[in-house]
């Protein structure tokens, strides 16, 4: 059965591959023969004055997107058109709160619903989180945070674990924090519509943003350089508030 796993794995990324790949095909043709920069740029213009005209109407809107977007797993990239789109200081807040609510909704859905097939699909990552959480406390969370480790897992798993809830609140909202600005400067230094029109692709030769994404690949690749170097810092002790003892916990 161990074999058939890893052929079914692929088939299924190979047959999303080419379904994104057509998508992306099918899009590029209608806007090459039906839809000109120029009507996109103005649409954009539009857009902006829009958010400009009704600011707090357009962030509580936008924010209001961002939660729903933010519980479905593959829609990266969001910060990138928040900041583009709003703004360094709205997009951070929204990108931050929101990512921070959407993670404590899948962290309580795992914790009360789900555990038990949590627990099953995840035994051996589950082991390990509780394990380093007794050892480093709320430092391990945190820095699997900083080292931008896949949300889908690290949320439910640690509903799961014996991680209390504002640790797991706390971690989130700080740990998100420097991806998140990195991603949103980015979207500020992107080109607008009628920039990209005028100047061509020359539009994005951008020295800080080229510098921004560079940032974004080397942020999560440092972290995990530097724990691998130095370590996570452990409770001398092992008795810390990050965890719930397995007797408290069977009272949730």
């Amino acid at each position: 059965m161990s074999t058939h796993l890893p052929v079914k794995r692929n088939k299924r990324k190979l047959i999303l591959f080419a379904v994104a790949c057509i998508l992306l095909a099918t899009l590029a043709w209608i806007v090459n023969n039906y839809v000109s920069l120029e009507q996109l740029a103005d649409q954009e213009q539009r857009l902006r004055a829009s958010i400009a005209l009704n600011p707090w109407r357009s962030f509580m809107i936008g924010f209001g997107i961002y939660c729903g977007l933010a519980l479905v797993p593959g829609t990266g990239g969001k910060a990138i058109i928040y900041g583009w789109l709003f703004g360094f200081w709205q997009a951070i807040v929204i990108v931050s709160v929101g990512l921070t609510l959407a993670a404590m909704a899948i962290f309580s859905l795992s914790r009360y619903l789900f555990q038990e097939s949590i627990e099953r699909r995840y035994t051996d990552f589950l082991f390990a989180m509780n394990k380093h959480l007794e050892k480093e406390g709320a430092f391990y969370l945190l820095t699997l945070r900083m080292a931008h480790a896949p949300y889908s897992i690290v949320n439910p798993v640690s509903g799961a674990s014996r991680v209390r809830t504002w640790t797991f609140f706390w971690t989130t909202g700080i740990g998100l924090i420097p991806a998140n600005a990195i991603w949103t400067y980015v979207g500020i230094r992107l080109p607008s519509l009628r920039e990209l029109a005028s100047s061509g692709s020359s539009s994005f030769l951008d020295g800080p943003l080229i510098g921004a994404l560079l940032a974004c690949a080397m942020l999560p690749l440092l972290i995990r350089w530097f724990v691998s170097k130095f370590g996570i810092p452990a409770s001398e002790t092992g008795d810390h508030d990050a965890t719930i003892h397995e007797s408290q916990k069977e009272l949730l």
